[in-house]
């Protein structure tokens, strides 16, 4: 954990010479943005493949220049499920994410965006046979990273296409049962509104 949050705090003095490079006549208040993304997750996990769930994203930060900057954001990644013949097991992830941001418009109104860091995910596993259901949680420590391409449509308001891969864990280190290792690949359309 203590090497992810020095990495990500790196991540973050590295892009404050771009702060220190602003505009003074630009208003820096423009910079803050929100953005919210909808679409479909993919799940990687040993033999396991869900193509099936809905993936949602929202997340809020602020760009030095228009460019690069810090975000913090909440992700719901869907719910991964495996039926046996007399059983199913099912997991469902949600993840906060903080981390570095960029965009960068490359012809007219068309931009690329890019973003990644550090995500702390809850995971609600459970184990279903007939009609009884046991669960349990797990809080572990991951990361993510992504890219989009998009449009401004306005000034204030662009739309974007976007793959995003969370790297998430279940279970502890050490525990009687191995900690389980998962990658969400995500597919989604996102709004993002500037202020």
């Amino acid at each position: 954990m203590n090497k992810i949050l020095l990495a990500a705090a790196l991540a973050v003095v590295a892009a404050a010479p771009f702060a220190a490079q602003a505009d003074e006549n630009n208003n820096q208040l423009d910079n803050f943005f929100v953005a919210g993304n909808l679409g479909q997750s993919n799940y990687r996990l040993g033999g396991v493949s869900d193509k099936t769930d809905v993936f949602q994203n929202v997340r809020f930060g602020w760009r030095w220049n228009g460019i690069v900057g810090a975000e913090i954001g909440y992700a719901y990644l869907g719910k991964v499920k495996n039926d046996f013949d007399f059983a199913s097991t099912s997991a469902k992830p949600r993840v906060g994410q903080i981390g570095v941001t960029g965009k960068y418009n490359f012809y007219d109104n068309w931009f690329v965006t890019g973003h990644g860091g550090y995500l702390r995910s809850r995971t609600t596993g459970a184990v279903t046979v007939g009609d009884a259901t046991a669960s349990e949680r797990s809080w572990n420590n991951g990361w993510y990273a992504g890219a989009g391409v998009g449009y401004d449509i306005t000034r204030n308001v662009a739309l974007g296409v976007n793959y995003d891969n969370y790297h998430i864990k279940y279970g502890r280190d050490g525990a009687q049962e191995p900690q389980t290792n998962a990658n969400v690949a995500t597919y989604s359309a996102s709004v993002e509104v500037k202020f």
